[in-house]
């Protein structure tokens, strides 16, 4: 299952991506994620791993995220690893005159038991990405 969601922030370019690159607080503004912790330590860029807590209902599900490609200020992918989903994060920044729009793509591959229930599923899926960016424009309107 694919997502995609454009926001425009009006935080300029490197603070935006510097923001949504640090997975450390994604549980500040992704409603879907209960907990967020960084794994390394050093500057944040390519390798940098990240340990979430998604939130599903009362449960709880773990997945590892890692940045796979930095390229600040511009493009930005995480990929996360689950028992039951990989999810690869495209996050792409473009500079406007005003502030930043940030393009939000996610590839959701569900593992067993979820892979059944997807069907069912999507629309919630769809409701939870579209959260999730909402959350990250709010965090970055001043």
């Amino acid at each position: 299952m694919k997502l995609r969601e454009k926001i425009t922030v009006p935080t300029p370019i490197e603070e935006a991506f510097a923001y949504t690159a640090d997975f450390d607080h994604i549980d500040q503004w992704d409603p879907g994620v209960a907990e967020s912790t960084r794994l390394d330590e050093g500057p944040i860029g390519e390798g940098s791993r990240f340990e979430l807590l998604l939130a599903f209902g009362s449960r709880r599900i773990p997945m590892t995220y890692a940045i796979t490609e930095y390229e600040p200020p511009s493009r930005l992918v995480l990929v996360g690893e689950g028992s039951a989903l990989t999810a690869i994060d495209t996050i792409t920044f473009e500079a406007r005159e005003t502030g930043t729009d940030i393009t939000y793509e996610a590839d959701l591959r569900f593992k067993g038991l979820m892979a059944l229930l997807m069907p069912f599923l999507g629309g919630v899926t769809r409701g939870v990405g579209r959260k999730a960016v909402e959350g990250l424009q709010k965090a970055l309107t001043p």
